[in-house]
């Protein structure tokens, strides 16, 4: 397993010029987005996309994001109110590969399917801003993983 996640399997390398492009995604798509940047310049493991402001009362949020040379990703939110949720795509056995795991906590068991079906990295990327940005307009995280082939 990842640190800080639950990705199984072999979902290969880190994906920096992907996450480049995600990067590029979100701070066109957002003026709230007040960084983004890799964990390490020489050794980067994720990218970080961090908030000014957070749903409900969250002042701040921040997406930690990995993709992976095959494919595969994980997009998973966090903020000072400790709500955390996961939209993933990766082998995870007895589960759906395309998964999303619920807020507040995002636990590993009990995840449910993603309603993200497309893997072309920039629809994925403006799929999760749309879901995100549909719970801050409304400060509710209830339906973060309802939609009819977003973005």
């Amino acid at each position: 397993m990842t640190e800080q996640t639950d990705i199984e399997g072999n979902v290969g390398p880190i994906d920096d010029v992907t996450l480049e492009g995600i990067r590029s995604v979100f701070a066109n798509l957002d003026g709230l987005v007040e960084e983004a940047a890799f964990d390490s310049r020489l050794d980067p493991t994720k990218l970080e996309i961090r908030f000014s402001d957070g749903i409900g009362d969250a002042s701040w949020c921040r997406f930690d994001i990995r993709w992976f040379q095959k494919g595969y990703y994980s997009f998973h939110h966090t903020d000072e109110q400790g709500v955390n949720f996961r939209f993933d795509y990766h082998p995870k056995p007895g589960m759906p590969e395309k998964h999303f795991h619920s807020p507040p906590e995002a636990r590993s068991a009990n995840v449910e399917q993603s309603c993200i079906t497309t893997t072309e990295p920039m629809l994925v990327a403006r799929a999760i801003h749309s879901l995100w940005r549909r719970a801050y307009d409304t400060k509710s995280v209830e339906l973060l993983n309802e939609a009819e082939n977003p973005p």
